[in-house]
């Protein structure tokens, strides 16, 4: 359930953002489609995950949802500048990473975009909502996109910065969570560790469109997130990186 979850959120917003720059006349409000998806986890003996699932999204003059996120614009970019920038109010589902901890958040905060011929920058901030993990998380990100006739390809790195409560949150295990892990018989049972420190992840993706018609577009996407090295002295990580692949079309409307 959680990388399906996972996959709504990043995949699903990739599909209605390119699904929306690829079509002529202006954006659509609507797309529906499905992705598969397969990604690794960073954590000892976890092995990765394949899961195939429908998504769908909607975009009106403010409100938005893409996948697990939705929002609210409170500026939007002028029609008619050569460069634009939007501030958006954004809540989003927010997932423990790997398989063997059943959890799920919400998250909310504030994103800012400047889009242009250089491309696209963006700064995120984010809270825990739930009061779940009372954790902060700061992203910037930057991504170009290529074009050539029908087809669409923007890579993208980005950087991001969790606190302590955020990253005992998603990288550790407690006492209880071990309980549950072999109260239910797990195949895996995570030792208890608290890494209990700041983290700084980086990120690097690319996500590749290809128009089939004015409304069907498809869409191949990896993205890779390599972790901080105080996370990786946890017991229960062996490696030091999560991996996402993907595949998916969309229908524009």
């Amino acid at each position: 359930m959680k990388a399906r979850l996972f996959g709504v959120g990043m995949a699903g917003a990739v599909l209605a953002c390119t699904g929306a720059s690829a079509q002529e006349g202006g954006p659509p409000k609507w797309s529906v489609g499905g992705i598969g998806l397969y990604s690794t986890s960073p954590f000892a003996l976890e092995d990765g995950e394949f899961n195939a699932f429908p998504y769908i999204a909607y975009r009106g003059d403010r409100f938005f949802i893409e996948g697990t996120e939705l929002g609210f614009h409170l500026l939007k970019p002028a029609e008619d500048a050569d460069a634009g920038f939007s501030l958006d109010v954004i809540g989003s589902a927010r997932m423990l990473p790997g398989s063997s901890r059943n959890k799920v958040t919400a998250d909310l905060g504030l994103r800012a975009s400047l889009s242009g011929s250089f491309g696209t920058l963006s700064a995120t901030g984010l809270h825990d909502a739930t009061d779940t993990s009372s954790g902060m998380e700061l992203k910037a990100g930057y991504s170009y996109t290529f074009t050539s006739d029908k087809l669409f390809v923007t890579p993208s790195v980005g950087v991001s910065w969790q606190n302590e409560d955020l990253t005992n949150y998603l990288w550790g295990t407690t006492a209880e969570q071990q309980a549950k892990m072999i109260e239910k018989d797990r195949d895996v049972i995570l030792p208890v560790f608290q890494p209990n420190t700041k983290a700084l992840n980086f990120e690097a993706g690319v996500t590749a469109v290809y128009q089939l018609s004015d409304s069907v577009n498809m869409i191949a996407f990896s993205n890779a997130t390599f972790l901080d090295k105080d996370i990786s002295i946890s017991p229960a990580i062996d490696k030091r990186y999560m991996l996402t692949f993907g595949l998916g079309v969309a229908y524009n409307f």
